[in-house]
């Protein structure tokens, strides 16, 4: 019947059945089945022999079948403590700016955590990974509840990924497939033990749960609301029943009859191995074993106390077969060092969710099985389903009832070997005249996935029994790749030299190594870009610059500095006079002319203004014209042109007059005068007919007359 629920514990000894039904009251029990295994297919919980597993399950199927006359196909079974393998795993994302968090770049960084635990080449060929869970998230370094929508340059995520090693499912799988019987719920020991147990309105109280079995101790530890911790001890009642059978010299069987006889008989009888009938005094037995039963004691607490942080915990509670070991639980309590209240065995009947529990499901070798079949019916533990990723089978177990695109995908170990997500492309980063500037790779192209043919909706879209999913791995991002004239955009200018039309750049300088505006920035690297100058249109037109002689004066005009450049070329920007480091302009206009020198004159620097006035002085029998000029220019101390050429350094006072007198003495340089010829002679000089003297002034119409002393001639 569909609504009955069949649970399956195979454990080292023997092997229990369960069937149930799931009622509004509880769990209902139908019926059990106990078998010892004939020989011994498992050590240590680990299935060795699948054959001789399987034979002993077949059996139990067959006897509730039978009883029941009904088929049983589907099953909800345990696997050890000592197999589950969990891991922590921190993954962290930068980004260059700050940047907004979307659900699948939160998702993404979840999956980079789980690839750190599920990549690894040890849990790829050994495990299958039953889920993750995140325990926290970081922004910027600081925890957050959740990523999505906030802003940051720094993500950090940290999750438990859960493994189960393939050896342990797969040999369960095999047993179960010779059995006739699918496994819907598969949970571990330890959990279903401590589910059935230590109910969640009790896991605030710091309790440790002892499960000893026939071939481990499997040990949960609760605290502040859930189970915290899972361990195994490979110690349970099989190292007492060694002991038993090694000093009596029998059978492992027997050993472990006369194990269980040991509390509740003063004689016990048995056969050796030479088939003499023996019999043995119970106290001398438990002597025999009181340093293994000390030593599993001390192992288990030693084990949990480790787990617990080095403190003894609120009280401990033990369950399995192996608690009923004479005198085990007096050891346990000096172990913990717990007073002995608070150390005792539980049984099924403290399980609140089974109403009609029977007396063969009574001990506390029950307890786990009870509590498979708690989990079973409740869909509390792994559910199995089988998937095809890539043409290829396996199956999904579920520890988180998360059956999904990103589940499946991490689960059948694709994602160790392929992306989900891209690799960004990598940044550039530069500096233009000091500005730093960021050059973005591309995203690349997400993983392409298809459920059963169609393209997915999301990541978590819901899968199914015998679903199909084909995964195109993610596509890497290019890496930056920009030209100068790219980042900077700037180009070529059009300017006219020597009436050609010419394209010209400005001088870029990449770590320190000139670079035309097409060549690729370099990473990390330091850029420069200069205002184009008339010496870069030079260069360009195969000019060579060392052959330029070009230097600056300096010169003083009435106290206020000009500094003036000279050069061996003629240079004009849009006909005005130009200097290599003149900056050029889109559309200037150049002209140059090579070997043609450029000296400066006085007239180029001052402002100088043409004669108003004009005066009429006769001379002898010659009439002179003499310009009355309005300034005078002194360079150095000496008056001088306008036409005279500039020296550097050079003082310049210019003097502006507003009437200036004529003296006699500039006639000279308006007429001949040869002073050798007048040489011996005393020479008079006379103005309108009267004696003057050099410093004499003149006006319009003066008459001069130079007389020498021996006779009156007038100097033409």
């Amino acid at each position: 019947m569909d609504d009955e629920i069949f649970a399956l514990d195979i454990g080292t000894r023997k092997v229990m059945g369960i069937v149930c039904r799931r009622t509004e009251e509880g769990i209902e029990i139908i019926d059990s089945e106990t078998l010892e295994h004939p020989s011994r297919p498992m050590l240590d919980g680990q299935i060795q022999n699948i054959e001789d597993a399987a034979k002993t399950v077949r059996r139990i199927k067959s006897a509730l079948e039978s009883r029941g006359n009904k088929k049983l196909q589907k099953v909800g079974v345990a696997v050890a403590g000592r197999d589950l393998l969990t891991s922590a795993s921190k993954a962290v994302r930068e980004f260059e700016l700050s940047e907004e968090i979307t659900p699948e770049m939160a998702k993404n960084l979840e999956l980079e955590a789980v690839d750190k635990i599920i990549s690894c080449s040890e849990n790829i060929s050994r495990c299958y990974c039953a889920g993750y869970s995140p325990v926290y998230y970081e922004l910027d370094g600081e925890r957050i509840s959740s990523l999505t929508g906030h802003r940051g340059k720094t993500i950090a995520c940290e999750v438990i990924v859960t493994l189960l090693p393939k050896v342990v499912l797969d040999s369960m799988f095999a047993v179960l497939k010779k059995s006739g019987l699918v496994p819907t719920n598969i949970t571990l020991e330890p959990i279903s033990a401590i589910n059935a147990i230590v109910p969640e309105e009790l896991r605030k109280l710091n309790i440790v749960l002892v499960d000893i079995g026939a071939g481990t101790s499997d040990l949960a530890i609760t605290g502040g609301g859930f189970v915290f911790a899972y361990g195994m001890v490979p110690l349970a009642g099989d190292e007492i029943t060694e002991v038993i059978s090694e000093s009596l010299l029998v059978d492992f069987a027997t050993a472990e009859r006369i194990k269980r006889a040991l509390a509740d008989e003063e004689k016990i009888k048995y056969e050796d191995i030479w088939g003499k009938k023996q019999e043995a005094q119970s106290r001398v037995l438990i002597e025999k074993i009181s340093g293994i039963t000390k030593k599993l004691a001390e192992s288990i607490a030693q084990a949990a106390l480790r787990l617990n942080g080095g403190k003894a915990p609120q009280a401990v509670i033990v369950v399995g077969g192996g608690s009923r070991t004479f005198n085990l639980i007096p050891e346990l309590a000096k172990g913990f060092n717990l007073e002995a209240q608070k150390i005792g065995i539980r049984l099924p009947s403290a399980i609140k969710t089974i109403k009609n529990i029977t007396p063969s499901l009574s001990g506390p070798e029950a307890v786990t099985p009870l509590g498979i079949a708690v989990m079973t019916a409740e869909g509390s533990g792994l559910n199995f389903i089988e998937l095809e990723v890539n043409n290829k089978k396996f199956k999904m177990l579920d520890f988180q009832q998360k059956k999904d695109i990103v589940g499946a995908l991490a689960l059948s170990g694709i994602l160790a070997h392929k992306r989900l997500y891209p690799r960004p492309g990598m940044a550039i980063t530069c500096t233009v005249n000091g500005e730093l500037k960021i050059i973005k790779g591309t995203l690349g192209e997400g993983a392409k996935i298809l459920l059963n043919g169609k393209n997915i909706d999301s990541l978590s879209q819901k899968i199914q029994e015998a679903d199909k999913i084909e995964f195109q791995e993610a596509i890497d991002g290019e890496n930056a790749s920009c030209s100068i004239k790219e980042l900077l955009g700037i180009g070529y200018r059009e300017i006219v030299f020597n009436r050609e039309t010419l394209a010209a750049a400005p001088l870029v300088v990449m770590n320190e190594k000139e670079v035309s505006l097409d060549a690729k920035i370099l990473d990390r690297s330091h850029i420069s870009v200069f205002t184009l100058k008339a010496k870069d249109v030079l260069k360009q037109k195969g000019v060579e610059l060392e052959n330029l002689n070009q230097r600056q004066i300096l010169v003083n005009i009435n106290g206020s500095p000009k500094v003036l450049t000279q050069s061996n070329f003629s240079l004009k920007v849009n006909e005005k006079s130009a200097s290599l480091e003149t900056e050029i302009k889109p559309q200037d206009i150049i002209e140059w002319i090579p070997g043609t020198a450029i000296f400066h004159r006085i007239k180029d620097v001052v402002e100088t203004t043409e004669t108003s006035e004009k005066m009429r002085v006769r001379v002898g029998d010659k009439d002179i014209i003499i310009d009355i000029e309005p300034q005078q220019i002194f360079m150095n101390g000496h008056q001088v042109k306008p036409e005279e050429f500039l020296i550097d350094g050079a003082d310049i006072k210019v003097y502006r007059l507003k009437a200036r007198k004529v003296m006699l003495s500039e006639i000279f340089r308006y007429i001949d005068f040869n002073p050798h010829e007048a040489f011996g002679k005393k020479m008079r000089i006379l103005v309108n007919d009267l004696p003057a003297g050099f410093t004499t002034a003149l006006t319009d119409g003066s008459r001069v007359k130079i007389i020498f002393e021996d006779r009156e001639e007038a100097i033409q």
